[in-house]
């Protein structure tokens, strides 16, 4: 019976243990440059509270007034902020006395507080709505 020489040494413990710490380093690293940052939902009060500073990623809610091409105001109770909806494809449901969520950076200019939105999300479509007599 003739037997067989290991011509290779096996991994030491060390090896292995250096090789599963690099693995899980460098997966950590992939997925912390692939996940965006998360924005912080908030109320209208607290985005012109002065909580989040300029730069801020935020989403808000609220009722669309005063609709212009490049702007509008949220408005939620007695509290309104302005939002720059120039870089937005707005959807067709996007209109005036409507709830949308916004989603965006948070600008501090002249000490108004602007909202450069990123993202809208229209509220509940009109079938929801109780319908007019």
């Amino acid at each position: 019976m003739v037997t067989e020489r290991r011509t290779s040494v096996p991994w030491s413990s060390w090896a292995k243990g250096l090789l599963a710490v690099s693995i899980l380093v460098i997966t950590g690293v992939a997925v912390s440059l692939t996940v965006t940052e998360q924005s912080i939902y908030v109320s209208v009060e607290d985005a012109i509270s002065g909580k989040y500073g300029d730069g801020s990623n935020i989403q808000v809610h609220g009722t669309i007034t005063d609709l212009k091409v490049n702007d509008c105001l949220l408005v939620d109770g007695n509290y309104t902020i302005k939002v720059d909806i120039s870089s937005l494809v707005l959807p067709d449901t996007f209109a005036e006395d409507k709830g949308a969520t916004f989603t965006g950076i948070i600008r501090v200019v002249d000490g108004e507080f602007i909202l450069e939105a990123e993202k809208v999300q229209m509220g509940c479509p009109s079938k929801y709505e109780p319908a007019e007599e």
